[in-house]
């Protein structure tokens, strides 16, 4: 028995997805085109059925055929509602005539038609002698409310098979495992875009890097030659998300890197190393993120402002500042354990 791959198991699901949702489909068609043709032929059946009651009615012999009598009948026909004209026709001309108008009531024979009916008509005889015709018209209101009933039922039962489709194709993609391979893949593309080149001049900072930054040509170049990369900044920030204790590895890094800052940034401003503060207070404050340390990362931020205004005269406190600051911080990285 050949090997089916995940890629073919895959395709024949949704092929399998998309064929039943299209049977549903052309079923619930199938089923409103056929009750609409059965809704006309019982209509017209119904028309024709009305039409010979009624001339079997004005033909019998108990009544005197006159207008009176048509009248009688006729009106007592108009009851139904699904009745929309009646005319009884002699060789003399119309003997009675009704329609209904806009109201649905009856009103006297016009020769106008407002809406779409189904005509039945029937000879009108006495004696055995065709003395003239009944025409009845039906309107399809009731049948036209029938089939919007019975389309919303199919519509309403296609969505039904639909979602129950769809739950199975997924529940089988769930079960392959498809499904957790496509949310990785989602993930790693969001966090590809999310970390481009705004992240570039952070990193320059804390690797301490001073050359340019290459062409666009010559990145993408590089960046698909370094493949596999060995390290990847989506999986590391992924992990760090999914476990917490990952930001203990943090702390003790920057507790290491920076244990002496605080003398550092006291003996740099002695010295009168100004770019040499610049640079330290620019690694703290893209470092203090990190901790969540906003009061470092400000102070970090002041104490570069100062040093690069030369009309500043709180220089050295803002040094002073930022040194407290850092201390407050590796003390309290201290005492995590």
């Amino acid at each position: 028995m050949p090997h089916i791959t995940h890629g073919t198991r895959r395709w024949l699901a949704l092929t399998a997805w998309a064929a039943g949702l299209l049977l549903f489909l052309l079923l619930g068609l199938w089923n409103l085109n056929s009750s609409r043709r059965d809704a006309e032929n019982r209509l017209i059946s119904e028309a024709g059925h009305m039409a010979s009651q009624l001339a079997g009615l004005l033909s019998l012999p108990a009544w005197e055929l006159d207008e009176l009598t048509a009248r009688t009948i006729v009106m007592a026909a108009m009851e139904d509602e699904r009745i929309y004209a009646v005319k009884v026709q002699t060789r003399q001309g119309m003997l009675e005539g009704q329609r209904r108008n806009y109201q649905w009531e009856p009103v006297p024979w016009d020769d106008e038609i407002a809406e779409d009916t189904v005509q039945g008509m029937n000879p009108l005889k006495m004696e055995g002698r065709t003395i003239g015709s009944v025409e009845v018209y039906l309107s399809p209101r009731l049948s036209v409310e029938e089939q919007g009933l019975m389309a919303r039922r199919e519509f309403w039962r296609f969505v039904l098979a639909a979602l129950f489709c769809t739950g199975v194709l997924l529940l089988l993609l769930w079960y392959w495992g498809d499904l957790a391979r496509l949310r990785r893949l989602l993930a790693r593309k969001t966090d590809e875009t999310l970390t481009g080149s705004a992240e570039a001049a952070p990193d320059r900072i804390m690797l301490g890097l001073s050359a340019p930054v290459a062409d666009s040509d010559e990145a993408a170049a590089v960046d698909a030659s370094a493949a596999p990369a060995p390290v990847n900044a989506a999986l590391g920030r992924r992990f760090q998300r999914k476990h917490v204790a990952a930001w203990r590895i943090t702390a003790g890094l920057f507790r290491q890197s920076f244990a002496h800052a605080p003398e550092l940034l006291s003996r740099l401003y002695a010295d009168g190393q100004v770019a040499g503060l610049c640079h330290l207070g620019r690694l703290l404050e893209v470092a203090a993120p990190c901790l969540g340390a906003a009061r470092l990362e400000e102070a970090a931020r002041d104490m570069q402002a100062a040093l690069n205004d030369p009309q500043c005269e709180t220089a050295a406190l803002t040094v002073e500042a930022c040194a407290h600051a850092l201390e407050d911080v590796l003390a309290a990285l201290g005492g995590e354990k």
